[in-house]
């Protein structure tokens, strides 16, 4: 894929300490083109204090957070981690998020391969920064991706699915890597969830700007706990 005028897309990845999720060798492989903002968040009781908890763990959080650090560096990523502790981790996630202005944020799930992306779509109006942060992920011709959307009444892949095939193909992708499917179903996410058992990650965009439901909410979620497999949101509302 071409490399001209290539700026890093930030992507927020939570890590939920003392025990953060796995990230596999792929998933890190990929992250390496982007610009990764770890944020260790370690949950404190109500009669404890931030101050106390970093007194008590700050050494020894940060130290794991430098670990996943240094092997994403070495993958190539450019890297910054924050470390908070914190009663509320929903809205300091979200503060984070908008601090750092991320382009997506991932759900991390321990997967050995990321050989077929599932890439579902709501509409076309954030076509083309979806299709730019897919583009930007994946730098190689390695993988595939599955164009899904679950049709509204009248609808065509005309209308949803062939915008984002044609952002991809101008900026770079191969035409044959991409495959574009619309279904009918009552209950959009279990279709989401039912393709997502079929592919190695979900990258899809965000319905509400606010991190906390882009990182607990019950899409995502759902996808992520019950596919095994990492979800990533790109946040297509407007940044700052």
């Amino acid at each position: 894929m071409p490399e001209s005028d290539f700026t890093p897309q930030t992507i927020l990845i939570d890590v939920s300490l003392p025990e953060a999720a796995a990230l596999s060798d792929e998933l890190i492989a990929l992250l390496g083109s982007l610009h990764v903002v770890l944020v260790g968040w370690f949950e404190v009781p109500e009669q404890t204090s931030a101050a106390q908890a970093n007194d008590q763990f700050g050494r020894e959080m940060n130290e794991r957070l430098d670990v996943l650090a240094g092997v994403l560096r070495e993958a190539g990523a450019a890297v910054e981690t924050r470390l908070v502790f914190t009663g509320n981790p929903l809205d300091t996630m979200e503060r984070i998020s908008a601090e750092v202005d991320s382009d997506a944020v991932l759900i991390p799930y321990a997967h050995d391969r990321v050989e077929k992306v599932l890439v579902p779509l709501r509409d076309a109006r954030h076509a083309d920064r979806i299709a730019t942060f897919v583009n930007h992920l994946v730098q190689t011709d390695t993988a595939s991706f599955t164009l899904l959307h679950v049709r509204e009444e009248g609808e065509t892949d005309a209308d949803v699915l062939t915008p984002v095939a044609e952002s991809l193909t101008t900026i770079g992708m191969d035409s044959s890597v991409i495959e574009k499917r619309l279904v009918d179903a009552n209950d959009p996410a279990a279709a989401i969830l039912d393709a997502a058992h079929d592919h190695d990650l979900v990258v899809m965009g965000e319905s509400e700007p606010a991190a906390r439901d882009i990182l607990f909410g019950t899409v995502p979620e759902r996808i992520a706990r019950n596919a095994n497999i990492p979800v990533i949101m790109v946040r297509t509302h407007s940044k700052a």
